[in-house]
């Protein structure tokens, strides 16, 4: 089977979201539109391939977010950042860049980047989620702006902290208030700059220093920056602070006062159920990790949860029913936990726990299978009763977590195994589970490098007739060359693919090549030859797939019928209107459609009359043990007997005896392919093939 997607479900804005991409590479383009196709509600995707119509697109405005290569020519994505915040640009903006780096990072966050990613390194929940964040806390922001306007910074002072400060002094005048939102009377703070200062968490003092700085120059009509402040209680609080400066005849900023407003429970809470955000709820798990490490008997959890069914609410009664269940959900998660304990959603249908004071060793388990079993009972939302459901991974704290995201990720990756096992479930994070998502993470990197550095290989795996033993084409399969470890096996490398994106890039790729490999062929040596090739259920997502395989065949110039496209049972269990509506094109041009590893799937013998397919592979599992296994040997004969009585042709494909090739024969199966008659080739190999047995007239 081939598949995968994201978990998350929306962005949040009316519409369909628009995402700007400036890039300078249209394979770029390509790449982040096929992960589009991935995501429940594909944005809108536009791209631009300079510096100077990226900005002015930029400027324009219209954009949900925007992804901004780092490379631009001569000019870099940090120029246009800073250019476009300079001049009032709000979208927020994600950078990316070819490799991971720290300085760059933080360089990109000081400018007003929403995030940063590193190519070749996302799949497609991932850009999902970092869209989706970003975009949820420009919204954020912008309505806490559009609030703020409302009033003048003298109605703040009732409520807010007032500031006021000569530029360049030591001294700062801070009021009463402004000191009591830090926990603070007014004895307790000296009126100096340092005493605000010296609290800014250190991760944002740059942003703050540099806003503050470019209003004194005069280069931003108001000072407005957001950032954390640490409370007396060691707690650090969201402040937003905003200023105007004084200036002389000169222009010169002579004092700047302003007022500072505690955002907290803005920045902290989600809106719509009320729970702590993503925001809080890493505060809190730095606060257990912090006290974990003054006190070694303390132990917490982590649970780290996502609903199973959510996306078939939302898409069949609706998104206010979504909201509706989501709040439901969430009261649920809160008579599962303790009142020490925190419920949070981190967006979309994501929710976590942070079990306090963990010390029993069967805690967790016992909260996990309450979950469990309170989100399988059923819903009744907008009339209706619906069953969702919840798979639950659980990280327990321990000496070997230093940081709050190792132990984040390690409690996704659970829940990832908890889907895996069959949904409904919880499992408790191990070791080898980080080995294995270590493993598939360098792979897919890896192979991500292979695609744009021509690693990849096409082989070719001739197949014929089995009357005469005549070649009549060839299923091209992909091979990695990897430039340390040689030869790549398939099953290292294409099972990880089809479980993101790249399986429709690779098969992209053997597409491409292959049909123009088979034309040199045909033209050269006049042998009416085919090739089969691979269509991943990806490719049949896309709208424009089948008018993609047209222009494929134009620009090859190969008849239709030269083309043989395999795709397992599973795809037409996807989507059948829009599967359906793909065959039907490809078979109006001539292609040749075929279900590969018949038997195998989970779709009943409906769909060979449903759909237009003109051939079926019999899986291997059942050809090798042919001579071995009379159930096997009565599955091949009845599925080459039905495929006569339908009119398909039938490859038998994994023959590797002549005992199984004389059985095969006798009971009429017109096809066959295997190590017995030949193994797959690279292309100099296949060409020599092509040339004896056209020499020995065994071709047709």
């Amino acid at each position: 089977m081939r598949g995968g997607g994201v978990r998350a479900t929306l962005f949040g804005v009316r519409g369909t979201a628009r995402i700007l991409l400036i890039d300078d590479a249209e394979l770029v383009f390509d790449f982040v539109q096929a992960l589009f196709t991935e995501f429940p509600e594909p944005p809108s995707l536009e791209w631009r391939g300079t510096f100077e119509a990226g900005l002015e697109a930029l400027l324009g405005g219209g954009y949900d977010a925007c992804l901004l290569d780092y490379r631009l020519g001569a000019r870099s994505g940090l120029d246009l950042l800073r250019e476009a915040s300079g001049r009032g640009c709000r979208t927020p903006i994600v950078l990316l860049t070819g490799q991971g780096s720290r300085e760059l990072d933080l360089e990109a966050q000081r400018l007003g980047a929403a995030d940063f990613l590193v190519k070749g390194d996302f799949s497609a929940a991932l850009l999902e989620r970092v869209l989706r964040y970003a975009i949820e806390g420009a919204r954020t922001l912008e309505r806490l702006r559009e609030s703020e306007e409302r009033y003048s910074l003298a109605l703040q002072g009732a409520n807010d902290g007032l500031w006021d400060w000569q530029v360049g002094a030591v001294e700062m005048h801070l009021s009463t208030r402004w000191k009591s939102m830090l926990g603070y009377t007014d004895d307790e703070l000296p009126n100096l700059k340092a005493s605000w200062w010296e609290r800014v968490h250190p991760d944002d003092t740059a942003a703050l220093e540099l806003s503050l700085s470019r209003h004194v120059k005069g280069e931003t009509p108001l000072l407005e920056q957001e950032h954390r402040l640490r409370h007396h209680d060691g707690v650090y609080r969201h402040m937003l602070v905003r200023g105007k400066a004084v200036r002389n005849a000169a222009g010169e900023a002579t004092r700047v006062a302003g007022s500072l407003t505690d955002v907290t429970e803005a920045r902290s809470h989600d809106a719509l159920t009320g729970l702590p955000n993503r925001v809080l709820f890493t505060d809190r798990l730095e606060q257990a990790f912090v006290r974990a490490r003054r006190d070694p008997d303390y132990r917490f959890a982590v649970l780290f949860i996502d609903l199973d069914r959510f996306k078939y609410v939302n898409d069949s009664l609706g998104h206010s029913a979504g909201d509706e269940l989501l709040v439901g959900i969430a009261r649920r998660l809160e008579r599962c936990v303790r009142a020490v304990d925190t419920v949070a959603r981190l967006g979309g249908d994501e929710f976590t726990v942070l079990l306090d004071d963990a010390r029993e060793p069967d805690g967790a388990l016992r909260v996990a299978t309450r979950v469990v079993e309170d989100l399988a009972r059923p819903f009744h939302v907008g009339g209706h009763q619906v069953f969702t459901g919840a798979s639950v991974g659980i990280t327990i704290s321990s000496p070997q977590y230093e940081r709050a995201e190792d132990l984040m990720r390690d409690a996704d990756t659970a829940m990832y195994g908890a889907k895996a096992q069959g949904k409904g479930r919880f499992v408790v994070f191990d070791p080898v589970m980080h080995e294995r998502a270590m493993r598939v993470l360098s792979v897919e990197s890896g192979l991500r490098r292979a695609i744009d550095e021509r690693e990849l290989e096409v082989h070719y795996q001739p197949v014929f007739a089995t009357a005469t033993r005549h070649l009549l084409g060839f299923e091209a399969l992909v091979r990695w060359r990897h430039p340390e470890h040689g030869m790549v096996a398939p099953l290292d490398f294409v099972p990880i693919a089809e479980d993101t994106d790249l399986i429709a890039m690779l098969d992209r790729y053997v597409m491409r090549e292959a049909t123009a490999q088979l034309a040199r062929w045909r033209g050269g040596t006049g042998a009416d030859l085919f090739v089969g090739v691979n269509a991943s259920r990806k490719q049949f997502a896309r709208a424009d797939f089948a008018a993609e395989v047209s222009a494929l065949l134009d620009a090859s110039g190969l008849p239709a019928e030269a083309l043989h496209l395999e795709v397992t049972e599973t795809l037409t269990m996807d989507d059948a209107p829009l599967v359906g509506l793909q065959l039907s094109k490809l078979a109006n041009r001539g292609v040749v459609l075929v279900i590969d590893d018949f038997g195998v799937g989970y779709s009943s013998l409906a769909v060979l009359h449903r759909f237009p397919f003109k051939g079926l592979k019999v899986d291997r599992s059942f050809v090798m043990n042919l001579d071995q296994s009379p159930r096997a040997a009565e599955v091949v004969r009845a599925i080459i007997a039905m495929a006569g009585a339908l009119g398909l042709s039938c490859i038998a494909e994994g023959v590797e005896s002549e005992a199984q090739f004389e059985q095969l024969r006798a009971w009429g199966c017109s096809r066959v392919q295997g190590f017995l008659l030949a193994r797959p080739m690279p292309v100099e190999e296949a060409a020599r093939f092509v040339s004896d047995a056209i020499r020995r007239g065994e071709v047709g």
